[in-house]
């Protein structure tokens, strides 16, 4: 085994006395990379960090406080002695002791005193001989299992049956060791088919076999393919792999360019009784999965008891739900949007109203979230759609002149419908011109597929409807919105900006920031939450024009709206219109000082502009808000930009930070985004997003626009499930 030091395997030597440990040592450095345990918490501890590089233990039993059986025992119930071969070192020849070792996994016996070379003869033969049993064993069953169908062709995982039974058989033969189930599916997999392709989705199905067949080799796991896109995995119950399962998983999926969206979800469900049905164990995972769908930041979480009353919750409600579409017990409420300079009503937004007939009028808060999570809210939205254009019909037909209704369009509707077929033929069945019904959608909704979410806008703008951004702000990607979607109006909601007594001075200057980029977008802005005088006071200084709240009109039923209506002096049918202000570039807001720095940060965020000289990337200027971002000094010389930003970059993800730049330079003005580790002095590691945009070449430099968001908290909530 001689060879590159850099290359050799370790030799974890665990024994009270120092003589002893030399000795060792000295026997096995030639060969094997030693390290030194002088108790067992030390030992646990050692193997904890080099895991994947131990290729031997060399174990005194009799240590005091935590002891050889306690290393073995900690070693057994986390499934590690089935990685790592085990040789206990003792003078004592109790052939009990020796006994109870080898039923703990330990591999071989070794009495003092023994002689240098016999042991290192014996250790290295053990190390050869315990990986090649394990390749055997591991090739026998893989040929054993392809003989009897019990592959399945597409993933190389066991099929489902075949599955339960080597999970009974695992729990059952090793019911003290610490396991766990842990299921597995891909978020809109059948949006994935239909948007990528079947030969995709397949491509898709065999990514996340390969990756569980290697945790399953490496761990000595049990991994299943039980059909459609759902997967399980029974493995050790060791926060360091489902950790791993989830990085590497989130990894794949922007490797290949897919959408978050689309990314594997994981519900993972700690086996205590060892006695419970197969089908329970994997039905708890699959509940803890369950619980996270929809929830693209969530990719994990864990099964717990109120799982159980939640699932059972849902699913009475999605029973009286579909009793109440039967039933037809939806019907719409309508808050009116007011211009704030004039108090008239210039249109309306419908909102879902659940009439039950024994519970009388329930919450949209109570059954939305449900919907939603469940894919069932298209069903009920389609109902309030239709009732809102019949309604809009029969004003019409009644000699009524009729103001524009905004609908609310969910994620799901969006990606389960054929969208813009679907509205033609709805207000071609109740003949309706097009800009009386407007389309109001979340911004989330873009997130999954922006090129898709696009292409479908640009076809609703092209049939005549109007597009509405909603909670425009509170997503990821607010101004990657705006440039790549044709949106006629935004809705930016009070809530999100907190503008209140204690913080109103940032609340007004991130508002009065959003404000001045939507007139230079020609953009109106319609302000979601009005409640007091004091918002529509500071609201229409500032420049904004239309407002919906309480403090205008509460959601109303349909014939106190129509009351409304009636009265003419309440209403402006000249709807939503942009403020009348000459257009202007970015060249005169600079001379003219329309923009503090104060606001400039807010809009911007943390920014740096790079510099690309062959290999090297060189930091040229960078704001206030990226020196309290990055912790730095604010004195430092320019010579040291290049060295705390090569210093500061984790040491993993340098290359993805470089190919960042090529990306950019690849997508033009779509620029490239990438999720970086950042180093606070050597020791604290933060994640940065950076999203990088190519400005020009200049002599053999290339420079590059820098825009950077500390997202810690989000990757913090994924690691905590």
């Amino acid at each position: 085994m001689n060879g590159n030091p850099t290359t050799r395997k370790n030799v974890l030597i665990v024994d009270d006395v120092e003589v002893n440990r030399l000795i060792l040592k000295n026997t096995l450095e030639n060969d094997l990379v030693p390290l030194e345990a002088a108790n067992g918490d030390d030992a646990i501890k050692i193997i904890e960090e080099h895991l994947d590089n131990i290729a031997v233990i060399l174990l005194d039993l009799n240590m005091p406080g935590k002891n050889g059986f306690d290393v073995l025992e900690y070693m057994f119930e986390a499934h590690l002695t089935d990685d790592i071969p085990v040789i206990v070192l003792s003078s004592s020849d109790e052939e009990a002791k020796i006994e109870k070792a080898f039923s703990l996994g330990a591999i071989d016996y070794m009495p003092r005193p023994f002689s240098a070379r016999l042991l290192l003869r014996r250790v290295l033969t053990t190390i050869s001989l315990f990986h090649r049993k394990k390749a055997m064993a591991f090739e026998i069953d893989k040929r054993f299992s392809m003989a009897e169908n019990r592959i399945d062709p597409l993933t190389g995982l066991y099929t489902s049956n075949i599955f339960y039974n080597q999970v009974y058989d695992k729990i059952k033969n090793a019911p003290r060791r610490s396991l766990c189930m842990v299921a597995v599916d891909i978020d809109h997999f059948k949006l994935f088919n239909r948007f990528y392709g079947r030969a995709k989705g397949d491509e898709y199905l065999r990514l996340i076999g390969k990756s569980l067949k290697a945790y399953e080799e490496k761990y000595s796991a049990i991994a299943g393919y039980l059909g459609g896109d759902d997967f399980a995995i029974l493995i050790p119950n060791r926060q360091g792999i489902l950790g791993d399962m989830k990085k590497r998983a989130r990894e794949e999926l922007l490797d290949r360019d897919y959408e978050l969206g689309y990314a594997p979800k994981f519900g993972v469900f700690s086996i205590e009784d060892p006695t419970e049905p197969v089908m329970d164990i994997v039905d708890h995972a699959f509940t803890a999965l369950a619980s996270i769908r929809t929830d693209y930041t969530h990719l994990m979480a864990w099964y717990n008891q109120d799982m159980v009353r939640h699932v059972r919750d849902e699913f009475v409600l999605l029973s009286d739900v579909e009793r109440a579409v039967r039933d037809n017990e939806f019907t719409f409420y309508l808050q009116p949007k007011c211009n704030m300079l004039s108090g008239k009503i210039v249109g309306a937004e419908a909102l879902v109203r659940w009439s039950h007939r024994d519970k009388g009028m329930i919450p949209p808060a109570a059954f939305l979230p449900v919907l939603e999570k469940n894919g069932f809210i298209t069903k009920v939205d389609q109902l309030v759609w239709e009732k809102v254009c019949q309604w809009q019909r029969n004003w019409i037909d009644n000699g009524h002149d009729a103001l524009p209704i905004s609908i609310n369009v969910s994620r799901n509707d969006m990606f389960s419908l054929d969208f813009t077929d679907y509205f033609l033929k709805l207000i071609e069945k109740y003949r309706l011109p097009s800009n009386l019904i407007e389309l109001e959608i979340t911004e989330s909704s873009y997130i999954e597929d922006l090129e898709r979410v696009g292409a479908e806008i640009n076809k609703l703008h092209a049939a005549g409807f109007s597009i509405l951004m909603d909670d425009f702000g509170s997503g990821y990607s607010s101004l990657n919105s705006l440039k790549e979607l044709d949106i006629d109006v935004l809705k930016i909601d009070m809530k999100f900006l907190h503008i209140d007594y204690e913080n109103q001075a940032k609340g007004v200057s991130i508002l009065e920031s959003m404000v001045n980029m939507a007139n230079q977008l020609r953009l109106p802005i319609i302000i979601e939450g009005i409640e007091m005088y004091e918002q529509v006071n500071l609201l229409t200084e500032m420049g904004c024009k239309y407002a919906q709240g309480y403090y205008y009109y509460k959601p109303i039923n349909v014939a106190a709206y129509e009351d409304l209506l009636l009265d003419e002096s309440k209403v402006d049918f000249g709807g939503i219109q942009l403020s009348e202000v000459d257009q202007v570039h970015m060249m005169d807001l600079s001379e003219e000082k329309l923009f503090s720095d104060e606001m400039i940060n807010n809009i911007l965020g943390a920014i740096a502009f790079y510099e690309i000289n062959g290999d090297t990337v060189r930091l040229l200027r960078l704001n206030e808000q990226y020196y309290n971002m990055m912790d730095m000094d604010y004195v430092m010389a320019d010579s040291e930009y290049a060295t705390h930003l090569r210093q500061s970059i984790y040491p993993e993800d340098r290359d993805k930070f470089f190919w960042l730049f090529k990306k950019a330079d690849e997508n033009g003005l779509r620029g490239a985004t990438a999720d970086i580790r950042y180093m606070k002095d050597g020791v604290d590691m933060r994640w940065i997003r950076f999203r990088i945009f190519p400005l020009r070449k200049q002599n053999d430099s290339r420079l590059y626009y820098g825009s950077l968001e500390d997202i810690t908290e989000i990757y913090q909530n994924n690691e905590n499930g």
